[in-house]
């Protein structure tokens, strides 16, 4: 790691002239593009992306219950 002398606070962006920045001017706020209910649908549709990740086979075993009920 290099040590300086210089604040990264001083870093100006028009040192950096050749850098291209997207336009963001159409984009919407974040507080409005999507409504709660919109929100929770979107997450499940992404959920049905992503098969359900399996268990170790001690996991799984942890989890049964081995209980007989007998009435």
């Amino acid at each position: 790691m290099n040590s300086s002398s210089e604040n990264a606070t001083h870093f100006d962006l028009n040192d950096a002239a050749d850098l291209k920045f997207p336009d963001w001017s159409g984009m919407k706020p974040h507080e409005i593009r999507m409504t709660f209910a919109e929100a929770v649908r979107w997450n499940d549709e992404m959920l049905t992306l992503f098969p359900p990740k399996k268990l170790s086979p001690k996991l799984e075993a942890e989890r049964r219950c081995h209980a007989e009920f007998v009435l």
